[in-house]
């Protein structure tokens, strides 16, 4: 059990890789600059694995405590530009109200709310050495309540996973989302890190199939998947 953890880590690491390849070939192949910030997440969610896969191989202090330092800005800058993701695959999926203004709007709350994460949860972030499975990472030594950002961000994609759902016949995005709400929402003193690792990797696959399938919509336009309406 104390091998099986940290080689998981590792591998989901490579497997995320791969998947930054894929993700800067979608944004190359975009017309959207906001498509920049898929690329962005699958790169944090690697080396989120990537330091627990070797934590315990660095071994307790400054070190590791730096790096993990990294992984709680990572993120807090990341997660609400999920938002902006949401908007830009509805815009893409032709939903009305997915215009000019709310996805400025999109990038304008994402960047407001990333302000509040940091200067709230980072600046005078605290962290403690803890170990389970074979797995030594540093956690938060006093978490006061439930990530609510991180919440309202996931219940706000699943949202937009559903608005796809119904009129791309694409149920990927929903169901990535509400793998990942699941996942995260297990407690990791208790379940270990795995379940919420897992499902970030569903969830990343999900956004870049998701936006694959907006960009093919749009190459091919709307009758191809409305036709058998």
């Amino acid at each position: 059990m104390s091998i099986i953890y940290p080689v998981t880590h590792f591998s989901l690491a490579l497997i995320e890789w791969v998947l930054v390849g894929w993700a800067i070939r979608l944004w190359q192949q975009s017309t959207s600059l906001a498509m920049i910030v898929l690329p962005i997440v699958v790169v944090s969610i690697s080396y989120d694995n990537l330091i627990l896969s070797i934590g315990s191989l660095i071994g307790e202090g400054e070190l590791l405590k730096t790096l993990s330092m990294l992984r709680f800005l990572l993120h807090y800058l990341v997660v609400p530009l999920f938002i902006v993701i949401g908007v830009e695959l509805a815009h893409r999926a032709k939903a009305g109200w997915a215009n000019r203004l709310v996805r400025v709007l999109s990038w304008v709350i994402a960047l407001g709310l990333t302000a509040i994460d940091v200067t709230t949860h980072y600046i005078g972030l605290e962290l403690v050495p803890i170990e389970f499975a074979g797995i030594l990472r540093y956690h938060v030594a006093n978490l006061n309540g439930p990530p609510i950002i991180t919440i309202v961000v996931n219940l706000f994609v699943l949202l937009i996973g559903i608005g796809i759902w119904f009129r791309l016949k694409w149920p990927w995005l929903f169901v990535g989302t509400l793998v990942s709400l699941i996942g995260n929402a297990m407690p990791s003193y208790a379940v270990g890190t795995l379940a919420g690792s897992y499902s970030e990797l569903v969830m990343a696959i999900s956004l870049l199939l998701s936006e694959e399938r907006t960009q093919f919509f749009l190459t091919q336009g709307e009758t191809t998947f409305l036709s058998s309406d």
